[in-house]
């Protein structure tokens, strides 16, 4: 059997966990997007660091250069950085898909001052665990934040690939476009959403998530060991998204409880 196709039989009940949860039927407002967007933002901060980490290891970006080790482990990450980290918004200007998403949320009017202050905090030389404590975020993001530096500090791109290329919210997009439709049939309101998330589906089905998987290949050859710890960690990555999930659904019934009383 092909070893990624072994490590997607492996993982597809986390899976479908995953596609099938509570949270998804609580999404039926911009209120309720924008409580995942608050918390979810933190989620696309992490997988840019994860996608940094792999740029580092598998490329050269220091100086004097020399040729990387493998071409085409450095063209497949750089294919992906020019569309995650320079990608072209809705009226042509170059921007990372987490300014993209920051964007959305200001026209959705979704609260931004917690990541923004984490921006900060980083940019200012905290580290990650001390900018977390110094935030007002909810515990399952922090741990999900944690979670994926703990694979970053491993510096195994292996590894690190594995918690990048697994556990990606599939569902997601389609689900916000046909709430998105349902608020505003026009698509004005919420233009830079509907257009991040088609975005998100082009990319990421056509062109991102077979290099990633080819990326997999690469990295683990023939070695069995790299083979176990990409299926162990692709495991734990949807376990922690699948956490994720629960904290923020459980965010949204939270407040649509207060909103009752």
């Amino acid at each position: 059997m092909n070893r990624i196709q072994h490590i997607e039989n492996e993982i597809s009940e986390l899976r479908n966990q995953l596609q099938n949860h509570t949270l998804y039927e609580h999404l039926k407002s911009i209120d309720d997007i924008n409580i995942f967007m608050e918390n979810h933002v933190f989620a696309v901060w992490d997988f840019m660091s994860l996608l940094k980490n792999l740029q580092i290891n598998l490329t050269h970006v220091e100086t004097p250069w020399t040729p990387p080790k493998s071409p085409m482990l450095s063209r497949f990450i750089n294919e992906i950085v020019h569309g995650e980290e320079s990608d072209i918004n809705e009226i042509g200007e170059p921007k990372s898909h987490f300014e993209m998403y920051l964007d959305a949320m200001h026209q959705t009017k979704a609260r931004t001052n917690e990541i923004n202050d984490f921006i900060t905090l980083i940019e200012s030389g905290n580290s990650v665990d001390y900018a977390l404590n110094e935030i007002n975020i909810y515990k399952r993001v922090a741990d999900f934040v944690k979670f994926s530096f703990s694979i970053i500090e491993t510096n195994k791109p292996h590894l690190v690939a594995s918690a990048f290329t697994f556990g990606r919210e599939d569902v997601i997009p389609d689900m916000f476009i046909e709430i998105l439709k349902k608020s505003d049939s026009e698509n004005k309101s919420y233009s830079k959403l509907t257009y991040y998330l088609q975005r998100h589906i082009e990319l990421d089905g056509d062109e991102h998530g077979p290099l990633s998987l080819k990326m997999i290949s690469e990295l683990c050859g023939d070695n069995d060991q790299k083979w176990s710890e990409t299926l162990t960690v692709a495991k734990q990555s949807l376990e922690k998204r699948i956490a994720l999930w629960d904290g923020i659904n459980d965010l949204i019934q939270k407040e649509k409880s207060v909103s009752l009383k």
